[in-house]
């Protein structure tokens, strides 16, 4: 039964190295490497390290001076908008970590915040803020440094939509006032929320309180009416997900796809 190969840790090896060049024992280089005593095994190990080194050497200098096409420069900008760090595309394409970045930058990526609550850095992202999402699109919001989903569009035609339905009154406590003092508690008529409630029912049968919806559509309105423009509800994904209600247009970064 053929010996079962035993991954090396790159530190060790590096040590290894060292251990060759100040003269210490095959033996003890064995052990440092965490293999029987087996010369020609470890001559192999250290070979193959130093082998792979001078490719690696080589790769970074053919990439020092390459010149990047706008498709490969889209494609790295694409893996890092699914979540690949800067560090590992680097290393993948044996180029600087600084390299990447200047990529992102100049084809206008949002640089995901290092810290979790950290905003994203977006100042040198020139937005075409005409540009409209649409309900599932992958966006990056700036702010909460996190992609996210886009569950509605809050624009003319959703604030018109909000405008058509039927009220419905529903009782929630009956009031029943003393006889003497024509009061039901502290109430001398019924109140709002205590003892009724009203909803506005949509045409497509959704329900909002009707106050509720009333400050919705008034705050969408007066968006529209401030910056040209709409605004949107998404719902951003990753350890912390959860939905935001109501987004400005110039928060959200559109996403590279293929």
């Amino acid at each position: 039964m053929a010996a079962k190969k035993v991954d090396i840790p790159e530190a060790k090896i590096r040590q290894a190295l060292w251990m060759v060049k100040t003269n210490k024992t095959k033996k003890s280089i064995c052990e440092h490497l965490g293999i029987a005593y087996n010369t020609k095994r470890m001559d192999a190990i250290l070979q193959d390290f130093k082998d792979k080194e001078e490719r690696i050497a080589q790769l970074k200098k053919k990439a020092k001076t390459k010149v990047f096409s706008k498709a490969e420069k889209t494609e790295i900008a694409k893996s890092y908008q699914d979540g690949e760090s800067i560090t590992s595309i680097a290393t993948r394409n044996y180029i600087s970590s600084q390299k990447v970045k200047s990529f992102l930058m100049e084809l206008g990526v949002p640089i995901r915040g290092r810290a979790r609550k950290a905003p994203a850095k977006t100042d040198h992202v020139i937005q075409d803020l005409d540009v409209k999402f649409k309900k599932g699109d992958r966006v990056f919001h700036g702010p909460s440094n996190a992609f996210a989903i886009i569950s509605k569009v809050l624009d003319e035609d959703y604030a018109e939509y909000l405008k058509y339905g039927i009220q419905k009154y529903v009782e929630l406590y009956p009031f029943k006032p003393d006889k003497k003092t024509g009061m039901s508690g502290k109430y001398f008529e019924p109140a709002l929320d205590v003892h009724y409630q009203i909803y506005w029912v949509l045409e497509d049968g959704k329900e909002w309180k009707l106050d509720a919806l009333k400050k919705h559509r008034t705050k969408i309105e007066t968006h529209i009416e401030e910056h040209g423009r709409e605004s949107y509800e998404i719902q951003l994904q990753g350890d912390y997900a959860h939905g935001r209600s109501f987004v400005p247009r110039d928060q959200l970064f559109p996403v590279i796809r293929k």
